[in-house]
C-alpha cells in the first residue's frame, strides 16, 4: 500500500502545481514570450484567463499555460 500512497501523493501534487495561478508575467516567462502577446493569446480566444479583483487583473492556471506549448 506504501507505493499506491506514493503515487498518489505524487498525483495529488502535481495537479496542485498545475491548478496554480500565474501572473500574465508569469505566464509569458513560462512560454518564452512577451506579456503583450500572452494577452493577445487571451483576447483571441487562445488562452482562457481569470479576471481577479476590481481592477480585473488576469491571471492563468498553469495547466492551460503549458497546454499552449503542447500544441
Amino acid at each position: 500500500m506504501g507505493l499506491y500512497m506514493d503515487n498518489l501523493e505524487e498525483d495529488i501534487g502535481l495537479e496542485k502545481e498545475l491548478d496554480q495561478m500565474l501572473t500574465v508575467a508569469e505566464a509569458a516567462d513560462l512560454l518564452g514570450v512577451s506579456k503583450v502577446t500572452v494577452r493577445r493569446f487571451t483576447n483571441s480566444g487562445q488562452l482562457k484567463a481569470y479576471r481577479l479583483g476590481s481592477g480585473k487583473h488576469r491571471r492563468f492556471r498553469k495547466r492551460d499555460v503549458l497546454q499552449i506549448l503542447g500544441e
